[in-house]
């Protein structure tokens, strides 16, 4: 055993040879990276942001068409298809951008379909996009995303 002496005598002159202090150089620190800046670029995003303006679009275009069938029949059956093929274009290119399964995708197609519950899953979508969009550096307001 080595006198407590000769060892701190020996750790000073092996600090003054490697130039390296134990101190400062910790070799069981985690890596740090910086989490703080959003991710804003990808074609992800973009297309997130423009089926996001389409759902918008085919929600309020299916409460237009729900006032319109209590008046013009013929009028809002037509507005509710429009509301329809804007719902699952949007829905496509949101589920595409989001990165779903093509199970998902089709499920959350078909379910379009159904009255009421296309209206939530519009929505419900809707909100998720949001999300991921002011994740991504986004405003996002009543009629869509823009940076």
């Amino acid at each position: 055993m080595m006198p407590r002496r000769i060892a701190k005598s020996l750790g000073k002159t092996m600090i003054h040879q490697t130039g390296n202090d134990m101190s400062t150089n910790n070799p069981y620190q985690a890596p740090t990276a910086d989490v703080s800046t959003p991710i804003t670029g990808g074609v992800g995003i973009e297309q997130i942001a423009r089926g996001q303006k389409l759902v918008i679009y085919a929600v309020l275009t299916y409460l237009l068409a729900a006032a319109a069938k209590a008046n013009l029949a013929w009028v809002g059956w037509l507005v509710l298809l429009c509301a329809l093929v804007m719902g699952l274009i949007g829905i496509f290119r949101l589920a595409a951008g989001m990165g779903y399964s093509t199970a998902t995708k089709i499920i959350l197609l078909i379910l379009m379909f159904v009255p009421l519950l296309g209206l939530i899953v519009l929505l419900v979508l809707n909100a998720k996009a949001t999300r991921r969009l002011r994740v991504a550096g986004y405003r996002v307001g009543l009629l869509g995303a823009s940076r």
